[in-house]
């Protein structure tokens, strides 16, 4: 455990010495694989197929606050989709609207969690994400990842309606917004994710926040179970098919993650906790405080000295 936690500190002590240089390069690195997944999940825009393009896109965003690099990728996802028709690229226009609007504008630097729930869809982890977000964000996370959710099976609609129009006449273009609109009203998984992953979220926030010893590891256990019990749960009252097997691995995944993020953030030593009292003219102030555990905290130690061995040396 010191060995691990050595290097922690080490990790943490060299990314606040080199922040300017880490975040920007970290940053560009996430922006160009999140682009290079979007365009490649899509694909209808042919002047976005340009590695070079993308590159330069990501060292642009690798400046830029989180919440322009969620607009940039917004403007790729309606770029690709008026491709397909006018009328679909209108519909992507009004959700991202609607998202906008009604989340985006109060917290923006929470809206790139919609984008990074189809990129998990297609790494085949987006099991592991209530969990996670349940841990480092909490009930603020839940609108974003539900909009993630139905962004991925627009993104999925969007094939079928590229072949379907591909063949249609001009009097039959418009059913393509109309066939998404209705795959997303009709499709009962996607209804079930989505209270799945708010019911996860939520859950897993409410025991993580809580004061009793090792809360944050009840929260992720219990976070992974839930998101098993409920998808197995919904499976059978909406009579849907799940696959099972991605369910626990994904759980398993986002327990494992959690974990490891928990420990980069902080773990705490119930050993030492100690309560503390404060007082004004009104109140007293009972606090619980519980320190992390670090490197400084193990090592240090108590020199005891042997009184008849000093009575001696007098």
């Amino acid at each position: 455990m010191t060995t691990l936690l050595s290097f922690r500190d080490n990790v943490k002590t060299f990314l606040g010495h080199y922040d300017f240089i880490v975040t920007p390069i970290l940053k560009g690195i996430f922006a160009f694989f999140l682009l290079l997944m979007l365009n490649n999940q899509m694909g209808y825009f042919a002047a976005l197929d340009n590695v070079v393009l993308l590159l330069g896109i990501a060292c642009v965003c690798a400046f830029l606050p989180s919440e322009m690099l969620a607009g940039i990728g917004y403007v790729i996802v309606v770029l690709h989709s008026m491709k397909v028709s006018i009328e679909v690229g209108l519909l992507a226009v009004a959700l991202i609207l609607i998202f906008y609007f009604a989340y985006m504008r109060f917290s923006p630097k929470t809206g790139i969690i919609a984008l990074v729930i189809p990129m998990c869809y297609t790494l085949h982890i987006v099991y592991a994400i209530p969990i996670v977000l349940g841990v480092l964000v909490g009930p603020v996370a839940i609108v974003p990842a539900v909009f993630g959710v139905i962004l991925y099976y627009y993104q999925t609609g969007l094939v079928d309606v590229s072949n379907m129009l591909a063949t249609a006449t001009e009097d039959e273009a418009v059913q393509g917004y109309q066939y998404i609109i209705a795959l997303l009203v009709d499709n009962k998984f996607m209804l079930l994710t989505i209270v799945a992953f708010a019911c996860v979220i939520l859950i897993t926030y409410f025991i993580y926040r809580l004061s009793f010893s090792n809360s944050w590891i009840v929260a992720i256990v219990v976070g992974g179970l839930l998101n098993v019990v409920m998808f197995l749960a919904g499976s059978v009252t909406l009579a849907v098919k799940v696959e099972l097997s991605s369910i626990l691995l994904g759980s398993l995944v986002g327990i494992l993650i959690a974990v490891v993020l928990q420990f980069c953030k902080g773990i705490v030593d119930y050993q030492r906790t100690e309560i503390l009292q404060f007082e004004d003219d009104d109140y007293y102030y009972y606090v619980k405080a519980v320190p992390k555990l670090s490197v400084s905290g193990m090592n240090k130690s108590v020199k005891h000295i042997n009184s008849k061995t000093h009575n001696k040396m007098e």
